[in-house]
């Protein structure tokens, strides 16, 4: 009976340990899943990592060849790129159900901000989608809540970063700086989730890049082609009012505008 008891417990380690294994020698690859996966969710678009480098002795890690997919509609095959990420992680923290990571630190991150014939840019659209990826994430979130984990960001910095404006319509193209970017405590007291925190990162780099695009009067081309647009749009609409009028007469002609509002 010993015997049947002992190699019971033999086999439960040997499983345990071939658990663990695979755990850490996957790590690196796990994490790259982790953030393309919620990275994707959060923007609605290909989020792709190059490599992951997690050593687990110190708590640090490194993250290379991060980028977010532009949204449909656009020319540019990214709106980020965030260059080489270095994290910090508290080590007390994994066994715990909030991961406290201490540092974040993205060294020359580049964004892509383009404006197309619609008068649309990348941005807003991905901020729009960021917007509805939270609402869709926060509907969901209690039904998720035991398993998605949970994360604490104490401190995160941009520095070295450009910004790669482009106007489609005129083929104009300008380059400028990305000022510092400082944020602390992302994820609150509770923390958040891998979405939500990718979310408010995203938030933020869109935003102060947009501020950043209209202080140097590049939205002012945005108006003039959302002015012309209209204008097209207008025009079409006259077009279609011309042909109801001159197939049913003034009169009908004219309840039709009133129902579709020409």
């Amino acid at each position: 009976m010993k015997k049947i008891v002992l190699g019971a417990v033999l086999v439960l380690l040997i499983t345990i340990g071939g658990g663990v294994y695979f755990l850490l020698s996957n790590l690196d690859d796990l994490v790259k899943s982790a953030i393309e996966t919620y990275g994707s969710q959060a923007t609605q678009t290909t989020v792709q990592v190059e490599s992951v480098k997690i050593v687990l002795q110190n708590g640090s890690g490194e993250i290379r060849g991060l980028t977010v997919g532009n949204p449909q509609g656009f020319i540019g095959q990214q709106a980020f790129s965030l260059g080489e990420v270095s994290t910090q992680i508290e080590l007390t923290s994994l066994s715990e159900e909030m991961v406290v990571i201490e540092s974040v630190r993205v060294l020359d991150p580049e964004i892509f901000f383009e404006l197309n014939a619609e008068g649309k840019t990348n941005l807003d659209v991905l901020k729009k989608q960021l917007t509805a990826g939270s609402s869709e994430s926060s509907a969901s979130s209690s039904q998720e809540s035991s398993e998605t984990p949970k994360l604490l960001v104490r401190k995160l910095l941009f520095t070295g970063g450009k910004i790669h404006a482009k106007v489609i319509p005129l083929n104009k193209d300008y380059e400028l700086k990305l000022p510092k970017i400082e944020l602390e405590n992302l994820g609150g007291k509770s923390g958040a989730s891998p979405a939500q925190i990718a979310d408010q990162v995203l938030k933020v780099l869109t935003d102060r890049a947009l501020a950043e695009i209209k202080k140097q009067g590049i939205d002012q081309y945005k108006r003039q082609l959302e002015t012309e647009v209209n204008k097209r749009i207008d025009a079409e609409k006259k077009k279609i009012e011309k042909k109801v009028v001159d197939k049913v007469g003034q009169q009908v002609g004219d309840k039709l505008k009133g129902i579709l509002n020409y």
